[in-house]
């Protein structure tokens, strides 16, 4: 009984992970992946920086623009999608998109 018991819980964990892993609606969310995606209306744009949702996202000489050319041709009120990862406690754009920017990859 102990070993079946051993079994059913391996069988759940790994369906749990593999379930979490695959599942399209907590994107962003997997523990397995380091970049992470938000969207949203850009709240305020500073010198290296802009702000969706309250939270600041760090840009960089490293941060892809996809729509436009630098933060300078945004504005508050846009839309965009930023992929981010976590960078000694603050949020590191890897790429800015915004919406309706065609993907050409």
């Amino acid at each position: 009984m102990k070993r079946a018991n051993a079994v059913l819980k391996g069988l759940i964990m790994l369906l749990l992970v593999f379930g979490f892993v695959g599942c399209d609606t907590l994107e962003g969310l997997n523990p397995f992946d380091s970049e992470k995606e938000v969207s949203g209306i850009i709240e305020a744009i500073g010198d290296n920086s802009l702000t969706v949702d309250g939270i600041e996202y760090r840009v960089t000489d490293k941060t892809e623009f996809e729509g436009f050319n630098s933060l300078a041709d945004l504005a508050v009120g846009d839309e965009v999608e930023i992929e981010y990862k976590e960078n000694g406690g603050s949020r590191e754009a890897v790429e800015i998109e915004l919406a309706g920017a065609e993907d050409n990859d």
